[in-house]
């Protein structure tokens, strides 16, 4: 990093892997699901025969293509760091899902399709406000597939927060955002089977665990104290 003299200083980050045992899950997809949620959908399947199908195609191929779109965003992201202090959780939300969860979806009692959930989600109440969990500038404002109304705030040097499955979108790219500001209101859209914030931390354009970076402690021990900064920087 480089401070306002000019001096430049280089840190180095450990990495340490460990085995985790993530959280298994199954998830039925209905009859009423599929034909009250591919209808809003099936634009991005239109050579599937059935809702099924669709959902299928959705669910493999476009999240595919989804997940290519958030790692071309890296290279949008600010040489400054542009955040201070823990993230913020979304007030009043209980944790419905978490990062790593392994799911498999059934139909109709057959197994149909296997995905890691790569987010943290979040419900309160319907069209709950969503806070910007610190302060950066957004990158990204629009539909995404899987994940539906999508807001990607970067706050520099590679790091940025993703929320999706919004009902609305109250910013646009290159709005300056502050910690805790308002971007949109929680929904359904993509392939959400309920009203919920599906809130995510991109290393480098890919999700990683954002539990840490909702975690003072961790913030303070591998981040904040490894660049030897202020954890909260005279504004």
């Amino acid at each position: 990093m480089e401070d306002v003299a000019g001096n430049v200083s280089v840190n180095r980050l450990a990495v340490v892997p460990v085995a985790v045992n993530f959280r298994r899950d199954v998830i039925n997809i209905t009859e009423n699901f599929l034909l009250t949620k591919m209808p809003e959908l099936q634009h991005l399947a239109v050579n599937a025969a059935t809702p099924l199908e669709q959902y299928l195609f959705i669910s493999r191929s476009i999240r595919a293509a989804n997940e290519k779109t958030l790692l071309a965003l890296k290279t949008k992201s600010a040489d400054a760091m542009l955040w201070s202090g823990p993230f913020i959780h979304m007030p009043r939300a209980a944790e419905r899902a978490r990062f790593g969860d392994f799911r498999t979806y059934m139909y109709q009692a057959q197994k149909i399709d296997e995905q890691t959930h790569m987010g943290l989600d979040l419900a309160s109440l319907t069209r709950a406000d969503i806070p910007a969990a610190n302060d950066g500038l957004v990158v990204f404002a629009e539909f995404l597939g899987i994940y539906g109304n999508v807001v990607v705030v970067d706050h520099g040097q590679g790091l940025m927060s993703l929320y999706s499955h919004m009902s609305q979108i109250g910013v646009s790219v290159g709005n300056a955002v502050q910690k805790g500001q308002i971007l949109g209101q929680t929904g359904t859209t993509g392939l959400a089977l309920g009203d919920h914030l599906h809130f995510g931390i991109l290393m480098q354009g890919l999700e990683v665990q954002p539990l840490e970076w909702l975690d003072p402690k961790w913030i303070r021990d591998n981040i904040v104290g490894r660049m030897k900064m202020p954890a909260t920087p005279a504004r």
